[in-house]
């Protein structure tokens, strides 16, 4: 059974701590995401496609911090059930982060290829960052309640799910409209959007997955 320490050792404590932090700068771009979308909705394109240059420079500042925590878990002594536990959460939430960091990549190009997202499938696509940016946050939380919490990180870990459920629910209905306006010529631009549409789909589902590293962790202890 893994010891689950946190606040057990100075390294263990400084290791969890920097953990958080790239849970922080995983939310943020998550957050920058949501930004750019809300942005491209207002039909202020530039300012949306702007922001992508700050969402990578927290990407890579993530990056960073995940590297650190690397060299740290190898250096000192943590007991190895510990250390898979943080790897395996620094890893998959990680992904959040790549996901969210690729949709808006293909939004840029998107724009700078010269077309653009109707604004029915922006409004969805809204609606689903806007709901990963809760998952995200609500990642923060359960992580933080799990050495005075077990039982309450569980109960966050299910709106987790939850909102990876209305996420796919949207998914969905981008679908639709996606099926809709390239049912008579699949254009370059339908398989961009739809591509778009699988990234945003993708993080929620790192989300679930960061969830499902929690739950093991907080069953665990």
């Amino acid at each position: 059974m893994s010891s689950w320490s946190w606040l057990a050792g100075r390294r263990l404590k400084e290791i969890v701590n920097k953990s958080f932090k790239h849970l922080e700068l995983v939310n943020n771009v998550v957050s920058m995401l949501d930004e750019i979308i809300s942005e491209l909705l207002k039909n202020n394109v530039e300012t949306g496609l702007a922001k992508f240059n700050d969402l990578n420079k927290m990407e890579e500042k993530a990056d960073v911090v995940k590297r650190e925590i690397f060299v740290e878990l190898r250096s000192g002594y943590i007991h190895p059930l510990d250390r898979e536990d943080l790897l395996r959460l620094i890893l998959t939430a990680d992904d959040i982060a790549a996901y969210a960091k690729a949709a808006a990549r293909r939004l840029v190009i998107i724009y700078r290829l010269g077309y653009t997202v109707p604004g029915e499938l922006l409004k969805i696509l809204k609606e689903m960052t806007s709901e990963i940016v809760e998952a995200s946050k609500l990642v923060i939380e359960a992580v933080n309640t799990i050495g005075q919490d077990p039982t309450k990180a569980l109960s966050i870990t299910h709106k987790i799910e939850d909102i990876e459920e209305n996420v796919d629910d949207l998914r969905m209905e981008a679908y639709k409209f996606l099926y809709k306006m390239c049912k008579d010529k699949i254009g370059i631009e339908c398989i961009l959007y739809k591509e778009v549409i699988d990234d945003i789909e993708n993080t929620s589902d790192r989300c679930e997955d960061t969830a499902d590293v929690i739950r093991m962790i907080a069953v665990s202890i």
